[in-house]
């Protein structure tokens, strides 16, 4: 991996994180996490240095992990109470090198690891296999930074206890049913957070690095076991990916019933109804591939067309629960002219979710437009009140007669 793409993109920065990470632990084993990150760090903090003296390396990926590890070996060496452990893994060591990308084996560990919470299994491997950063976390699961931080740090405690001593061989790892899809929701979770990205500091809402990665590691996992559950994955994957050219247009963004269909990339959306096939058990990621195939393949939705997607959503409530499949819900219904029935549902939502949900402030708005505006303006004022993203606030402005 040459210096240009290194230093040029910030996806090589959090795919390179998540391979040295790996890497590292496979090697060095649970024990060590904390000092694995922190290795990975000063690895990093070193490159930008060199790239400030403009030295250029052959092989950035590689220095970088011979930089981490031997970090890594210098903290462990300092601790006398572990130094046993370093003439093991020191010898023969020199000549590695980081070129096996391990992170699905990495997640399908995670996924593994006992009594810990599928929540807190997505935060640490958000952090620690994807790079994110925990003010980033936040940002996109709606946690404070400190509860995000802490539950991290548990994780990072419960795998130490039950790994200390052990030997992690990721290379060896066969995953079970429940493993595999705790790793499916945790691509979800990585393509949902980089397909609508909340950073203030990004000029647009799609964040293609981590949707590939979390594309190509989903498709590495179908590749591998082939579960039904994981095509499906993929599909929904592929309809959402092909419309991200569409989604931005000179700097603004566009709504799904505003874009250019002509943009939208018609190899991935064929690629989503090679994928799409129907399992014998419904799953949500099935669900949700169909419902946006029926959005895609259809200009100008009739009521009949409203009415069909309402049933698919009232099938979803049976195969999952989650706020923001009922959220989706309450807009279909509200536009079959069940806005009653939506209003009464989001009532119930409301008190699952954290206070001035931005989601939930925006569906119920549109909800809200045509029978109660004023209501309805001012839950779009109090979004706007909140919303740091500038793309995002000019869309409101421009799209739903938000009055300042």
């Amino acid at each position: 991996m040459g210096n240009e793409m290194f230093f040029g993109e910030e996806r090589n920065y959090r795919a390179l994180y998540g391979k040295l990470f790996a890497a590292l632990l496979n090697k060095f084993g649970a024990d060590y996490i904390s000092e694995i990150e922190d290795a990975i760090h000063n690895s990093l903090l070193k490159s930008l240095k060199i790239r400030s003296q403009d030295t250029i390396l052959n092989n950035m990926e590689n220095w970088l992990f011979i930089v981490a590890r031997n970090d890594l070996l210098n903290q462990i060496k300092k601790d006398k109470e572990k130094n046993s452990f370093s003439a093991q893994h020191m010898e023969g060591s020199a000549a590695e090198s980081c070129q096996t990308d391990l992170r699905l084996q990495t997640v399908l560990f995670i996924s593994a690891v006992e009594n810990i919470s599928s929540q807190a299994k997505i935060l640490f491997a958000l952090k620690d296999i994807f790079g994110l950063s925990i003010s980033e976390i936040s940002g996109c699961t709606l946690m404070g930074k400190e509860a995000v931080y802490k539950s991290i740090a548990r994780t990072k405690k419960n795998i130490r206890s039950q790994f200390k001593g052990k030997t992690v061989e990721l290379d060896s790892i066969a995953a079970v049913r429940e493993e595999i899809a705790m790793a499916e929701e945790i691509f979800y979770a990585v393509f949902n957070i980089g397909y609508d990205c909340f950073d203030e500091k990004a000029q647009g809402v799609f964040n293609e690095d981590l949707c590939l990665d979390a594309m190509a590691l989903t498709k590495l996992l179908y590749g591998r076991y082939k579960y039904g559950s994981t095509g499906s994955l993929l599909a929904l994957f592929c309809f959402h990916a092909a419309r991200s050219a569409a989604r931005v247009v000179n700097g603004r963004l566009i709504s799904f019933f505003s874009q250019d269909r002509e943009k939208w990339n018609t190899e991935l959306i064929a690629l989503g109804f090679h994928y799409l096939k129907k399992p014998k058990t419904l799953n949500r990621f099935y669900l949700e591939a169909v419902i946006i195939s029926r959005y895609m393949s259809i200009a100008e939705l009739t009521q009949n067309d409203w009415l069909d997607i309402v049933k698919l959503h009232e099938i979803m409530q049976q195969v999952c629960l989650s706020p923001v499949a009922r959220l989706n819900y309450c807009f279909c219904l509200a536009k079959i002219g069940k806005t009653q029935q939506a209003l009464q549902i989001l009532s119930q939502i409301e008190k699952e979710l954290p206070a001035e949900h931005i989601y939930f402030s925006l569906v119920k708005a549109k909800i809200l437009k045509e029978t109660r505006p004023e209501e309805s303006d001012d839950l779009f004022t109090s979004v706007l009140s909140k919303m740091n993203q500038k793309i995002r606030k000019e869309y409101l402005l421009e799209n739903e007669s938000v009055g300042l």
